[in-house]
């Protein structure tokens, strides 16, 4: 309706329409309710993109909400600061193929996930002694069996914290002074 709206109005040639949430919602998946979680039926979220002269397509790319100001600003042509520590994503609406990060980080309270494709990782507490939780999203989509004790993947785990630990400190030296 919004794009049948922008073609009757002559607008939908200078109009990029963009469709997205800033958190999921839990339904009772693992006792949670509403938005409480970094699991994903919380942490995930759509992005339908609709920009003027590109084809439609389906996009498999990890992206981060953070990552729609750059990429708009330079859909729209305008600069894009060097200071942002979102990636612009422009480029996977020429091609679908395009992949623009290995892992998305996303925070909730004292909470911290790093979503690869094949895993998610989630620690609490900015060093990880609150608990951890490891989920192989190949064989495991609904985020059931956490594997961050399990022996067979110490190595996984040892990467992702050291990722973590890495992102963390990207995260905090961010110019708004902001402590997580």
């Amino acid at each position: 309706k919004v794009l049948t709206a922008l073609k009757e109005a002559g607008l939908e040639e200078r109009t990029i329409v963009i469709f997205t949430s800033d958190h999921g919602y839990h339904l009772g998946e693992h006792d949670f309710w509403a938005k409480v979680s970094l699991h994903d039926e919380s942490a995930r979220v759509p992005l339908i993109i609709a920009v003027p002269g590109k084809q439609p397509a389906v996009c498999h790319s990890l992206t981060e909400l953070l990552d729609l100001y750059p990429s708009i600003s330079k859909l729209c042509g305008l600069p894009v600061q060097a200071r942002l520590q979102g990636k612009d994503i422009s480029g996977m609406l020429d091609d679908p193929s395009v992949e623009v990060r290995d892992a998305a980080f996303s925070v909730n309270g004292r909470g911290f996930l790093l979503r690869s494709h094949r895993w998610a990782y989630i620690q609490y507490g900015r060093d990880g002694s609150r608990g951890a939780e490891l989920f192989d999203m190949e064989s495991d989509p609904h985020q059931y069996t956490n594997l961050v004790d399990s022996e067979d993947h110490a190595e996984v785990v040892a990467e992702f914290r050291s990722a973590m630990d890495a992102k963390m400190k990207v995260v905090l030296t961010n110019d708004l002074g902001l402590e997580y």
